[in-house]
């Protein structure tokens, strides 16, 4: 019987794609991108430039081919190249980053689900991140008071799928009241990061797809759902 829920934060509890589009908005507007005539219509590439970038800077991450102070820049410096921007990069970083901790957007269920599982098991967020984005958007939204713990890998200075991570979140678990392994189910949407990373430490794992992605057929979850309402029938 479960008692400790391991459950990543982007795309498995919050909007991740509302929150990053929001961010990058407002962080054009912060530097008068749209005063130019035309621009309006650019942003929409670049909004998909930098989907393209991040997604492959991320994956790169996971794999442990870089860091997450690299992947901060890196991500606008390739951005600003392919679309000829002139912006200083650690500057516009930094004010991103600033917006994307602003955004608190939570998938539809997710507060009801976080609230159902609080009431019968411990609950801790692990989160691949940055912590000064990940930690406000967490703290300030309504699942926060259902929330044990949360580790952010830049704060560990090491990303899932590495067993290190997961490591780390059982240990603060066990300074308030042990737990085993068995006792302990990860949750998440990615394949890789969330169920490949749970495997490897030895624990359950429920790969949440609601996105129907497809499905990686080497990497075995005990559980996958496609909905939040398929995790009542077995938690």
């Amino acid at each position: 019987m479960y008692k400790l829920i391991f459950i990543d934060a982007d795309n498995t509890l919050f909007d991740f794609r509302e929150a990053q589009e929001n961010a990058m908005k407002k962080t054009f507007e912060d530097f008068d991108y749209f005063e130019k005539e035309g621009n309006e219509e650019e942003f929409g590439k670049i909004k998909e430039d930098y989907k393209i970038i991040n997604s492959k800077l991320w994956r790169e991450l996971e794999k442990g081919e870089i860091k997450e102070e690299e992947l901060k820049i890196l991500r606008f410096e390739r951005l600003f190249e392919k679309n000829s921007l002139k912006y200083n990069t650690k500057i516009f970083s930094e004010k991103y980053l600033e917006r994307l901790s602003e955004g608190s957007f939570l998938l539809e269920g997710a507060e009801e689900l976080c609230k159902y599982l609080s009431e019968k098991y411990r609950i801790i967020i692990i989160t691949n991140g940055i912590k000064k984005v990940q930690i406000p958007r967490i703290e300030n939204s309504k699942i926060n008071k259902y929330i044990e713990e949360t580790v952010v890998s830049e704060d560990v200075g090491i990303s899932k799928p590495n067993i290190g991570i997961f490591q780390y979140a059982l240990d603060l678990a066990n300074k308030k009241n042990k737990v085993t392994k068995q006792e302990i189910i990860m949750i998440g949407d990615s394949q890789i990061a969330d169920i490949q990373g749970g495997i490897n430490f030895g624990i359950d794992t429920c790969w949440v797809n609601l996105k129907n992605q497809q499905e990686n057929e080497d990497i075995k979850a005990k559980y996958t759902v496609k909905s939040y309402k398929e995790l009542y029938n077995f938690l």
